[in-house]
């Protein structure tokens, strides 16, 4: 014992700076896993609204939902048809308000719609063009855009189309 206080004594400056790594070290891995934790916990709060369709009686009409596929309600919805173009939409260009959504639930969100092409599936149509915004438990906000059959999904600062101006269905 008394050799490895010698030694201690001896290389006081290298010991300083083996101690020194060691704590950057770990103060690196403790930074990624409150990193790590901070995308999980947003991850598991996040809610995912993606576009759902189906027919209505007889065929001709198709109704598009919006169905919440995240892990946390979705708050303030509004939702606005840009482009139909093969299609009657009466509400096109105006902004409805669409309230909250769960996991897993779904709500009416596109007036039903007559097929301008026989068959043809409204989400499946490349000119086809939704935005929906929500917000989430902790007041952030998001962007879901449908168009040329992609979903995507932005985290946006500030909402483009409030509650307040939006019509209800």
């Amino acid at each position: 014992m008394a050799w490895l206080l010698a030694f201690l004594n001896q290389n006081s400056a290298a010991v300083t700076a083996v101690a020194t790594v060691v704590i950057a070290v770990a103060s690196c891995i403790n930074a990624r896993i409150v990193s790590f934790e901070k995308r999980r916990e947003k991850a598991a709060r996040m809610p995912i609204l993606t576009f759902e369709e189906q027919l209505g009686p007889g065929g001709t009409w198709r109704d598009v939902y919006v169905k919440n596929i995240g892990y946390g309600p979705a708050l303030n919805i509004v939702r606005k048809v840009l482009d139909a173009p093969n299609f009657v939409v009466c509400d096109r260009d105006k902004a409805f308000a669409l309230g909250a959504l769960g996991p897993t639930e779904k709500v009416y969100a596109l007036a039903a719609t007559q097929c301008g092409v026989s068959g043809v599936s409204i989400l499946d149509d490349p000119r086809f063009h939704a935005v929906v915004e929500c917000d989430d438990v902790h007041g952030e906000h998001y962007e879901f855009v449908y168009k040329n059959r992609i979903l995507t999904l932005t985290s946006i600062c500030r909402r483009r189309m409030t509650t307040a101006q939006a019509s209800r269905i």
